[in-house]
């Protein structure tokens, strides 16, 4: 598990895109410029040999009123074949070393009701439902 490096950035993509099902670049792109301006975000990989085999980024942030500082997990995904091979808990761990070293008291993300596996995962570093809820409205366009 280490720091991607900016050559890395179109593997994490296509790799990102077999996770979560669709491609999502523009996403990427801004994490990698953001990086270059703020030591808090991390965008990690494992690797196994030369093979990039999974992924994660986050960012220090207090995004609400009366928030304290907190380690926001932005995405996570390991390949098919090394699941179940401990590569998100690798990963998880050194996010949560990442997010404690900048002084987080928690750590937070927001995932699809309907990702049942990525729930599970989550669950099982003792994440529950916090205190803020997502609301929504559907725009409607001409």
């Amino acid at each position: 598990i280490r720091e991607a490096s900016p050559y890395e950035l179109t593997k994490s993509i296509e790799l990102d895109a077999k996770v979560a099902g669709f491609k999502r670049a523009d996403f990427w792109l801004d994490l990698s410029d953001q990086r270059r301006r703020k030591k808090t975000l991390a965008i990690i990989v494992a690797t196994i040999g030369p093979e990039i085999v999974g992924y994660a980024s986050g960012d220090l942030l207090a995004l609400t009123v009366r928030a304290p500082i907190c380690g926001w997990i932005y995405a996570i995904g390991v390949v098919v074949q090394y699941r179940e091979h401990k590569v998100a808990s690798a990963l998880m761990e050194v996010m949560t070393d990442h997010f404690k070293t900048g002084g987080a008291t928690s750590i937070r993300t927001t995932i699809d009701v309907d990702e049942h596996l990525l729930m599970c995962f989550l669950r099982s570093f003792g994440m529950t439902v916090g205190p803020s809820i997502d609301l929504e409205v559907k725009l409607e366009h001409p």
